[in-house]
């Protein structure tokens, strides 16, 4: 069962219930009427009184599958509003041709004289002679609509017809509603998508440039290198398509990247590295620590002067705190960042809103960035 069918079939179950309501309490409160008021209880009475609610049932089906399917579904006010008429038409002249004279409801026929004497109030003896007082109803005025019980039941069948259509508009704007946030949904997850796949192959790439690096100047430690590839090859394959990680698994992946840059470069390049013991069940996006590092390694490192990365994690009042300090190149050296920094921000945005912080500073000789970001899990 698709979504469309399922909210129709809430929408009956509402209705069925509302009716079901309607044909048990109307009856009840009226018996419950006469009966304070001396009747006897007759099961006539109550398929009488289903018989007198059964015509606006009848004219609530046709307008909810009939009429206003042409308002709310197609459009066509014109269309709808003479169904509308057309129902409301037949409805009026079924109120006003089925009219009739109340029945006598008291078993024996009108109440004795005397009793009536007794029920009566008692007469003003002061006031004996005088003229009665005029009735103090206001008479009605020309134009006023009497509120007979025909008018009280077509008033009440023209609110049952905009209660209906104004439900219908309700759930359809709800429906509206859910199609935008499932279309912002999968919006954002292919966004999400397409930065992950500009990544992974950036990775890739510049990891294969250090290996090769290695593998004429020292085999062996080529070797070494290409297992821990497999390692990070590993990790973007299985990991690197998800929303979040455990934050360890992320920490493990920075451990390894950098044990293989230290590889490839010499003693002339300091790399510290500082990461928690314990992580507390925190979560993390794939890659978005990896790729800040990423980008030090690529732009920081220079082989004419002593360079520096210095990467450090730790937890802090409930929050992730990512640090990264690199020694800066030439601007010439790191005026192109590739996917970068704009693809890591857009990765952000998506997942945390702005529940993260990310500050960058940089002068002359250091570049730095400082990431904060929420222990919980980021928005899947």
């Amino acid at each position: 069962m698709n979504r469309m069918d399922a909210e129709k079939k809430q929408e009956v179950v509402i209705y069925g219930i509302l009716w079901l309501v309607v044909f048990l309490l109307v009856p009840a409160a009226m018996l419950l009427n006469g009966h304070s008021n001396g009747l006897a209880f007759r099961l006539s009475d109550v398929f009488r009184i289903w018989l007198n609610i059964l015509p606006f049932l009848i004219l609530f089906l046709l307008h909810d599958l009939v009429a206003a399917p042409l308002w709310v579904d197609q459009g066509k006010a014109g269309a709808y509003i003479a169904v509308t008429v057309v129902l409301l038409f037949m409805f009026g002249g079924y109120v006003w041709t089925s009219r009739r004279e109340p029945e006598s409801r008291h078993p024996h026929g009108p109440p004795p004289v005397e009793r009536m004497e007794e029920n009566r109030p008692p007469r003003d003896l002061a006031g004996e002679g005088k003229p009665p007082r005029p009735d103090r109803k206001r008479p009605p005025r020309n134009g006023d609509l009497p509120l007979t019980p025909e008018v009280m039941k077509f008033l009440l069948g023209l609110l049952m017809l905009g209660v209906n259509l104004g439900v219908k508009y309700y759930l359809k704007s709800q429906r509206g509603e859910r199609r935008m946030q499932e279309l912002k949904a999968e919006n954002l997850e292919r966004q999400l998508e397409a930065l992950r796949y500009q990544i992974n192959p950036h990775f890739f790439m510049n990891t294969l440039n250090n290996i090769h690096a290695l593998v004429d100047v020292d085999p062996e430690q080529a070797k070494i290198s290409i297992e821990e590839f497999s390692k990070l090859m590993r990790f973007i394959l299985y990991e690197g398509d998800r929303p979040t990680i455990p934050l360890s698994k992320e920490l493990e992946f920075l451990r390894n990247y950098v044990s293989l840059m230290k590889i490839r470069y010499s003693d002339s390049v300091r790399i510290d590295l500082s990461l928690p013991d314990r992580t507390d069940g925190a979560e993390i996006p794939p890659l978005v620590l990896a790729s800040f590092v990423e980008n030090a390694f690529k732009h920081g490192i220079s082989y004419e002067k002593p360079s520096f990365v210095r990467v450090s994690v730790s937890l802090e009042d409930g929050r992730i705190a990512f640090k990264c300090v690199n020694s800066r190149q030439s601007a010439e050296q790191v005026r192109n960042h590739g996917v970068g920094l704009s693809n890591i921000r857009g990765r952000l945005d998506i997942l945390y809103g702005s529940r993260y912080t990310l500050y960058m500073d940089e002068n002359e000789e250091v570049y730095e960035i400082l990431l904060l970001l929420p222990m919980e899990a980021a928005r899947s």
